[in-house]
């Protein structure tokens, strides 16, 4: 028999500190995900109110408003975040950092890769919803590689002219730093979970049944952040719990066995 499996010394080095070794070090990985994760949600939580209220201001005062966004060190224009103003036409007419590029016709505006963001910007605003976010590549102030830059858009009615509201941000930063730690983590997690299932169909420990779906479903969400895809937290809230309370389960029966 394989020593390590059946209650020597190995197995106990596992039992008693591999296992949680592993698990405070893919934890802390998990929280440094979702840490960032939650930043990035909470940045972009703030653009999307700033276009809300610029909007909101333009209902309210009209092309008036207008000049409330050109003034730097603003909420509206701050560093390399600002409200920008088009009509639908894809005429620009509020355009902070460079004030001269006002009157330009944008519909045609493409990011770096070729993707027609100035037609999206126009079709969001146009749509029935009316807003929403678009995500594209763009060089940042005084930069030359793109970044990735996330824009809420809204469009905004006014005396029978529709306006389109926007301001963005750059998500990138975090993400690079980020993303060697994803694909560690996520082979990390990997390994521990097809251990796991070996252990519970092999060697026919039901704990490992509860390590196998617990990493599981860390290797789904790190993946579900390096797509940005979006993932509603009150769909995260109880699948973390199921995850918990399945590597507890698992923890325990470890320790319980003799």
């Amino acid at each position: 028999m394989l020593r390590g499996i059946d209650g020597s010394g190995l197995y106990l080095k596992t039992k008693y500190l591999v296992f949680p070794v592993l698990l405070v070090l893919l934890s802390a990985f998990l929280v440094i995900g979702y840490v960032n994760q939650t930043e990035q949600s909470q940045r972009k939580d703030t653009i999307k109110e700033r276009v809300i209220e610029a909007a909101n201001l333009i209902e309210d005062k009209g092309e008036a408003a207008f000049s409330e966004f050109r003034q730097e060190g603003t909420k509206w224009f701050r560093d390399d975040t600002y409200v920008f103003v088009w009509m639908t036409d894809g005429i620009r007419v509020v355009y902070p950092p460079d004030p001269s590029g006002e009157g330009q016709n944008m519909s045609m505006l493409l990011d770096v890769t070729g993707k027609a963001i100035g037609r999206l910007f126009i079709e969001i605003a146009l749509s029935d919803e009316g807003e929403g976010w678009i995500d594209y590549s763009w060089p940042k102030p005084e930069e030359t590689e793109p970044s990735s830059k996330h824009t809420y858009i809204k469009g905004v009615t006014v005396d029978e002219q529709t306006f389109l509201v926007g301001s963005g941000v750059y998500l990138d930063t975090s993400a690079n730093v980020m993303k060697p730690l994803q694909y560690f983590s996520i082979t990390m997690e990997t390994v521990v979970a097809a251990t796991g299932l070996f252990i519970a169909v092999r060697k026919k420990r039901i704990f490992g049944y509860g390590i196998f779906l617990t990493f599981l479903i860390y290797v789904v969400y790190d993946l579900v952040n390096l797509l940005q895809l979006e993932v509603s937290e009150f769909t995260l809230y109880p699948v973390f719990f199921v995850a918990t309370l399945s590597i507890v389960w698992a923890t325990l029966l470890i320790y319980m066995e003799k």
